[in-house]
């Protein structure tokens, strides 16, 4: 099977440094290992990763090395690694799951000849998988035995491919007028939250153009707008728990950007484009009643705004778990998420919720909707 679409291969980790070799290197048992040629050694992970964007059907290569050739034929035997999934997730506060079986083929048996480093390339197999289910899938693989007379080398003895498909959707457009809100009676009390979206602005003429104006009954106001009397009106602000605070990056007009706003453990922090901006040291809880989009009113919300995959969390977001679900979807029964957005629905004024809270959003006039398609993996393109 050919590869249809790779979009994006990148490889975390540095070369095996440790283990290379060459075809004329002597034999030294100490040093000589099997490894996963394509799992390299990291700072961060236990085991190595490898993130592919993919649409419909895709093929990968790995390949079984040694650090030094042996006399002898080696006979490497693969096998999944689910225990790795659960090990990754909680080292970068993610929720993988195992690719069903039924969709993956790949070649368990392979050999390193007498004299060689690697195996010849083993081919790893997807077939087009379910992509509606939010569910976010991976390949683990590991080297489950060896006849070799060497030790397998712990630190990539495994891979976890990340399997992300591109997220494409129609967006609204609104202006002052479009005000999406929803009841006023959510209840939920929490001492942690995450509020995110992808956003894209028209304009910054004026200040106060507020994107997400969070109604709370306990705490303070969750109030995030661009521009304040005396910040800069392309600079993103968010006010909470008795104070506020500005992003340092300044944001351009007609351009898609992915923010995030994270509480918890006595300090909130503005992310944008997966990347820490900046935060505040605030210590409160929280119960959240409500969420409005683009709620400054015709005296200062003068600009377009589109959004896309707004989501509502009772919990605190590591940087690892923002970068890793901002471009795709996730899934609306995900721990936590007690509001999910995806205003992906191409006609009409309400924004409905995906997950089983029904906490939809109403709007008070239609937004805009037109046929463009955006594709998240890289909305700028």
């Amino acid at each position: 099977m050919k590869l249809n679409h790779i979009i994006k291969i990148s490889v975390l980790g540095a070369v095996l440094l440790a283990f290379a070799g060459c075809e004329d290197a002597k034999y030294d048992t100490v040093d000589n290992r099997v490894y996963i040629s394509e799992a390299a050694p990291s700072d961060k992970f236990d085991q190595q990763t490898v993130n592919l964007t993919v649409t419909g059907k895709a093929t990968t290569t790995l390949h079984v090395r040694l650090a030094q050739a042996l006399e002898q034929d080696v006979n490497v035997t693969l096998a999944l690694a689910p225990d790795a999934i659960a090990k990754y997730n909680l080292t970068n506060g993610t929720n993988y799951v195992a690719l069903p079986e039924k969709y993956l083929t790949f070649n368990k048996e392979t050999t390193i000849a007498a004299g060689s480093l690697s195996s010849e390339g083993i081919e790893v197999e997807i077939a087009e998988f379910p992509t509606d289910d939010g569910n976010a899938y991976c390949v683990p693989i590991r080297i489950a035995s060896t006849d070799a007379p060497v030790a397998t080398a712990q630190s990539a003895d495994r891979i976890i491919y990340l399997l992300t498909t591109p997220l494409l959707q129609k967006v609204p457009t609104m202006d002052y007028r479009v005000v999406p809100s929803g009841t006023n009676d959510w209840g939920v009390a929490t001492s942690e939250w995450t509020l995110e979206a992808w956003i894209w602005m028209s304009a910054f003429r004026v200040n106060n153009q507020a994107i997400f104006n969070a109604a709370v009954s306990k705490g303070t106001e969750i109030y995030i707008r661009f521009g304040d009397a005396d910040v800069a009106y392309d600079k993103l602000q968010i006010k909470t728990g008795g104070s506020q605070f500005n992003s340092n990056q300044a944001f351009s007009p007609n351009t898609w950007y992915h923010v995030a706003f994270v509480y918890g453990g006595g300090k909130c922090r503005m992310y944008i484009n997966g990347q820490e901006d900046s935060s505040l040291d605030i210590s409160t809880d929280y119960v959240i009643n409500n969420l409005q989009l683009c709620s400054s009113g015709s005296n200062y919300f003068w600009a377009d705004a589109k959004m896309a995959q707004v989501r509502f969390w009772k919990k605190a977001l590591t940087e690892n778990a923002i970068k890793d679900a901002m471009h795709r979807s996730v899934s609306p029964d995900s721990e936590g998420l007690f509001g999910y957005w995806k205003l992906d629905e191409g006609a009409g004024d309400v924004y409905y919720d995906a997950t089983s809270n029904h906490r939809d959003l109403t709007c008070a006039a239609s937004p805009v909707w037109s046929d463009e398609v955006v594709d998240f993996t890289n909305p700028n393109k």
